[in-house]
């Protein structure tokens, strides 16, 4: 007799059968069930690394006689025909699974995770996520100008969000559990724990509320420990030890992160720019633009392979300082190009470590201008790991995130005074030349809007930022039909206010309070200000919080209130529509 149908998984989304997913919620606990897929999330997503990494590192031996993961040694070593053919190989890749799922693969990796999480309750295609990650570190490992850390993230994101729901978990959960996956994602890509949770916690969750913390920093852990245990223990970055101590390398560093915030913005208008330009192509030719872009690579790899992959040797080169001055001023530039003609065209990958290629080379550069002006300084691959780190924080407006995994992916700690400062300051030049990130930009254009991670009692504007001025108000003894006319020149909601000599506010005098209540018509020459206007109103004063207003207003039916010093002198009014505008509560 066959089984019931309801015993088996769906093979289409690999979801367990009901009756396993009774199991799996009644064995514990809510609370300790995710704990449970905390642990498991991270298991995941340190598995999935060593599995990705294990394809990256096949195909660029298969492609390139490589035995590692860098493989610009065998790419400088081998023919301009395979330098030009191996691209074109990963290009058409792209273009026949666009074509075979009949959608394009494009979009940022880590803004599609950011919608998840704030707009889609954490709900992500699983298979897509899949797919979309196996094609990437494919690409990557064909020459493709990305990170691999893009199909790590994407992987881990979508277990997360798997697991929360195959046992059906609430909307809060599923957000975290895949920002674990995530976080997790990119602390197995470059062995960076620390980094990686406060990357998740300021750049994914927009918040280090303690309660986050908590489950981020132990998918991480778990995550790391894998990668450490099957991949291996050691910075991602092995270089000569730097210190930068000295005042005038300090000021240097200012100097770098003012330079590197500059960068960090044309960095991500680059990448927007060239993704819009190529928006406005014709639908028919999509599907066909990643084969286009990458046979553009293959072209540019005939001169030389520094801009293929995800440039993990030249940053190496550039941190140890034996990249000559015109590679490291020429590269940036053209791995911006070729990096957002290829995001833009569709080929998946991650926008992270191109980040790290361009920043570290702006650095090296940086460094050895400076030692040719000012002899006998630091050498130029303490100046590239700045760069680095400075180029993170500006095009993720993530300074904290930023500076750990520098700090962690170089093991050098005596660096970190001038890379936090350099940091701090091209996250704030840039930010202010380009408001949003590489990562919310490009949910601005899709009209998703992420909360901010600065505190509300930071964000909050004051009553006295919003209120504004009175320019008509009345002596008590203002006679009635001058009060009638000033009131009907008022705009819709405004008042007219009652002040003495000294401009202390008496009272409130409104048009719709006067209805059914004016004096005998014999007696209307005799009545003034003072007969009509009302002194119950409670004023507000510039030291209330705006949820106090707001509370206010709450008890009143007037649109505007007006707002007094300690001695009730009248400093202006402040409207109910200003506040649900501009106001945070």
């Amino acid at each position: 007799m066959p089984e019931p149908a309801a015993v088996h998984p769906d093979l289409r989304t690999g979801a367990p059968s009901p009756w396993l997913r009774r199991i799996l919620r009644g064995l514990l606990g809510q609370e300790r069930r995710f704990w449970v897929l905390v642990v498991g999330v991270g298991l995941i997503s340190g598995l999935g690394a060593v599995a990705l990494l294990a394809v990256l590192r096949f195909t660029q031996h298969l492609f390139w006689q490589s035995n590692t993961e860098h493989f610009l040694a065998g790419a400088l070593a081998s023919p301009g025909w395979r330098r030009f053919l191996v691209p074109v190989l990963g290009g058409a890749l792209v273009t026949l699974v666009s074509l075979i799922v009949g959608q394009p693969l494009r979009g940022h990796g880590t803004a599609g995770i950011i919608e998840s999480i704030w707009v889609k309750s954490g709900r992500l295609p699983f298979p897509r996520a899949l797919l979309r990650g196996f094609v990437s570190i494919i690409a990557v490992a064909l020459g493709a100008p990305l990170g691999r850390e893009g199909a790590l993230l994407q992987t881990g994101a979508a277990s997360g969000s798997a697991l929360s729901g195959w046992l059906r978990l609430g909307p809060g959960q599923a957000r975290l559990l895949v920002a674990c996956g995530a976080s997790a994602g990119i602390a197995s890509a470059y062995n960076v724990p620390i980094g990686a949770a406060l990357f998740g916690l300021e750049v994914l969750l927009g918040s280090f509320a303690l309660e986050l913390f908590g489950p981020i920093v132990v998918s991480c852990v778990v995550a790391t420990l894998v990668s450490r245990t099957l991949i291996a223990d050691h910075p991602s970055y092995v270089i000569p030890h730097y210190a930068l101590t000295h005042p005038r390398e300090l000021l240097l560093a200012l100097m770098l992160g003012v330079l590197v915030g500059g960068a960090s913005a044309l960095y991500v208008r680059g990448i927007n720019f060239t993704s819009d330009l190529l928006d406005r192509l014709p639908a028919w030719l999509t599907p066909f633009m990643p084969l286009v872009a990458m046979t553009l690579v293959g072209a540019t790899a005939l001169a030389g392979p520094y801009l293929m992959g995800n440039g993990y040797d030249s940053v190496n080169m550039a941190l140890h300082g034996t990249l000559p001055l015109t590679l490291l001023l020429l590269l940036p530039l053209a791995k911006l190009a070729v990096t957002s003609l290829c995001a833009g065209a569709g080929v998946p990958g991650g926008l992270f470590t191109p980040s790290l290629f361009f920043g570290a080379l702006l650095g090296g550069a940086f460094g050895m201008l400076v030692e040719r002006v000012l002899p006998g300084g630091a050498p130029s691959g303490a100046y590239a790991l700045l760069g680095m780190g400075a180029v993170l924080a500006g095009t993720t407006h993530a300074s904290v995130s930023a500076v750990l995994m520098i700090f962690e992916m170089t093991g050098d700690y005596d660096l970190i005074l001038p890379l936090m400062l350099a940091a701090v300051v091209a996250a704030v030049v840039s930010r202010r030349l380009e408001p949003e990130s590489l990562y919310t930009s490009v949910l601005v254009k899709r009209d998703v809007h992420v909360p901010a991670s600065v505190p509300h009692w930071l964000r909050e504007e004051g009553v006295r930022s919003m209120l504004s001025p009175v320019t008509l108000r009345v002596p008590p003894s203002a006679p009635f039909d001058e009060v009638v006319v000033l009131l009907l020149e008022q705009p819709p909601g405004a008042d007219l206010y009652v002040t003495d000599a000294e401009g202390r506010l008496l009272g409130v005098i409104t048009l719709d309070a006067l209805k059914g209540h004016l004096p005998d018509h014999s007696l209307l020459q005799a009545t003034v200000a003072a007969d009509v206007m009302d002194s119950g109103v409670q004023p507000i004063t510039p030291d209330l919080s705006l949820s106090e207003v707001a509370a206010r207003f709450g008890r009143t039916s007037l649109e505007q209130l007006p707002v007094v010093d300690g001695d009730r002198h009248l400093l202006g009014a402040l409207s109910k529509g200003d506040l649900l505008k501009r106001g945070r509560f």
